[in-house]
């Protein structure tokens, strides 16, 4: 298969393509909406009004998309299998030679739901061997293990909708937006419970327009990995022609309002803002910015914060917020607020110091990847954060990735994932 799956619209979603000015109604035919060869990852949207949502939907194809009815920008990743040449990956034109400061490219082939590859992924040589289908695409209490993956239960997914900016509004009202404030300093089960209960069944139809078989949920590890393998690889930024040597890895978020010489006078990240360049320097708030320095859709310079160099792609994924993710040790509830533990296939479960094939901790040897951040998860520190602080210079990035009690603080936000069959 040499197509990536065609993206699962939910209910009332709109699919949407950006015409160099607005996002607009898009063509479902693929070559208007999605080029994923080209870094255009397929984009779509959900309307928070419902006698708009109504008028969307039977509008003509090029119709302006007025961001202020829209509630969630989502970008679809397509199921795919994946293996990385020995420990670094292959040199694609303009890349640095592979190491871990400037890794290469992973090779991902795209696959139908029939297809869960068991490989290692990993191979040496020239030719791709041994590839492996993540369990992100794989729906149920059991995917993560190999050997139950396969159990009566779970679903083998076509692929998983991410919200592309880190989620804004509040927990009654949770969106992804740009040039919004990141919603931050809740614990874990504020974000996970919101989403859950906000986002499904009749509240998910009432307020997004979603219906069908999916579930929102609070984005895990093996989901945030997802996205990080398919951004270092061809069909993501390191393979965008636009960027070249060190400027392949995605660009920080460094924005933060307030004093940023005082930890406690945070007033807001804004989504979507770009340095124009790679993390660097040391974890100093002198690598701060008090306005955003490039905007979202700003060609080049902004949009070399996203996972595909391309406005299409996914933001706020270096620096920003510290992303809070379902991933945990031992079933421990630590920080997060939790009375017992959700339902096993809302978290990814660790019980060593070895991470999850495709969750990009270091089950595949990414961890350090960039010269980004590795701090394995543990009993007293029992859930995983990811991407970085705006003030982490060089240690933040796709592949950051550390251990948290999952408390509220000023610089936890999150995302949210949907998966959908």
């Amino acid at each position: 298969m040499n197509e990536p799956n065609a993206p699962k619209l939910i209910g009332d979603m709109i699919p949407v393509t950006y015409n160099g000015t607005n996002w607009v109604k898009a063509d479902i035919n693929k070559n208007n909406w999605y080029d994923y060869n080209r870094g255009v990852w397929a984009n779509a949207v959900t309307i928070k009004d419902a006698n708009k949502r109504a008028e969307y939907k039977t509008a003509a194809v090029g119709t302006t998309i007025d961001l202020n009815y829209v509630n969630l920008m989502l970008v679809w990743i397509p199921r795919y299998s994946y293996t990385l040449r020995q420990s670094y990956g292959y040199q694609i034109e303009g890349g640095s030679t592979p190491s871990i400061n400037t890794p290469g490219a992973f090779d991902i082939k795209f696959v139908d739901t029939n297809t869960t590859e068991k490989g290692t992924g990993k191979y040496t040589g020239t030719t791709p061997t041994d590839y492996f289908t993540p369990s992100s695409f794989c729906w149920g209490n059991s995917c993560d293990v190999e050997s139950t993956r396969g159990n009566s239960g779970n679903i083998e997914l076509s692929g998983i909708w991410i919200s592309k900016f880190e989620l804004t509004g509040s927990l009654e009202n949770i969106e992804s937006k740009p040039n919004q404030t990141s919603m931050i300093n809740k614990n874990i089960s504020s974000f996970f419970n919101s989403i859950k209960d906000k986002m499904n069944s009749t509240n998910g139809l009432t307020k997004y327009g979603l219906n069908g078989n999916y579930d929102t949920h609070m984005i895990k590890n093996t989901e945030w990995g997802a996205f990080a393998y398919l951004s270092q690889s061809k069909y993501g930024k390191y393979g965008n022609s636009n960027y070249t040597n060190a400027n392949k890895e995605i660009y920080i978020n460094d924005y933060i309002g307030g004093n940023e010489a005082n930890v406690n006078d945070y007033n807001g990240y804004i989504t979507g803002c770009s340095k124009g360049a790679p993390s660097s320097g040391n974890d100093t708030f002198s690598n701060s910015s008090n306005n955003c320095l490039h905007h979202y859709n700003e060609n080049i310079l902004g949009t070399g914060a996203s996972t595909t160099g391309t406005i299409y792609g996914i933001y706020d994924v270096s620096g920003g917020s510290l992303d809070l993710v379902m991933g945990n040790f031992n079933n421990k509830i630590g920080g997060s607020g939790f009375s017992t533990m959700p339902e096993r296939k809302y978290y990814n479960l660790y019980t060593g110091t070895t991470g999850i094939k495709g969750d990009s901790t270091n089950a595949d040897g990414t961890a350090g990847f960039y010269g980004d951040y590795k701090y394995f998860t543990y009993a007293s520190y029992p859930w995983f954060r990811c991407g970085g602080l705006y003030r982490n210079g060089v240690i933040a990035g796709v592949f950051y990735f550390e251990r948290t009690l999952g408390e509220a603080s000023p610089i936890h936000g999150s995302r949210l994932a949907i998966s959908t069959w």
